[in-house]
């Protein structure tokens, strides 16, 4: 799962994974590629680079991974973009092809449309923000639990919605697993 953000750009809005993510990312690669370099220059040094190599084929790969959303009304478009570097998808869907930005909310692991949320059951309450189109398909824009998202999915949503003059359409206005404790605030 990979959090999401709205950030403002010269053409529009864009909804993209947050750069902190890269950053974190980089530095494990740089770290392990050190780590690397050191044990390979050590001529007594002895053990293997199986893992370091490991983690930093990971961190490459989480760094290459790219996946934003650009809403860009002045064209009247949404690109979708996702992928790892030059090799990723590009999609682009014209307003005239979206019936409307839609939040809806669900239990994962329960069907029921009145069903609670129950963190010892593994069932957790999950918010989906996806594109509804003319011909009644769904792109999924972000699928992230409710606690993690803390409403700014919603207000995500919003955001977009008001910028680009796309209808939204909210199932229900609160987060129903959200326990806030004194603590928080």
């Amino acid at each position: 799962m990979i959090r999401m953000h709205v950030s403002r750009k010269p053409w529009g809005l864009c909804y993209q994974a947050s750069t902190v993510r890269r950053i974190i990312y980089l530095v494990i690669f740089v770290f392990m590629l050190w780590g690397c370099v050191v044990t390979i220059l050590d001529k007594e040094a002895t053990g293997t680079l199986w893992i370091p190599i490991t983690w930093m084929i990971l961190s490459l790969i989480g760094l290459l991974y790219d996946e934003k959303w650009e809403f860009r009304p002045e064209e009247k478009i949404v690109v979708e973009r996702f992928g790892f570097g030059p090799l990723g998808k590009k999609k682009t869907y014209k307003f005239d092809e979206i019936r409307k930005l839609t939040i809806t909310h669900f239990v994962k692991g329960d069907i029921k449309a009145d069903a609670k949320a129950d963190p010892k059951k593994k069932k957790k309450a999950m918010v989906v923000f996806a594109l509804e189109m003319q011909d009644d398909t769904t792109h999924t824009i972000e699928i992230i639990p409710e606690r993690t998202s803390w409403g700014r999915t919603e207000h995500a949503a919003q955001d977009i919605s008001s910028a680009t003059g796309l209808a939204l359409d909210v199932d229900r206005p609160i987060d129903r697993d959200l326990n806030v404790t004194m603590r928080e605030f």
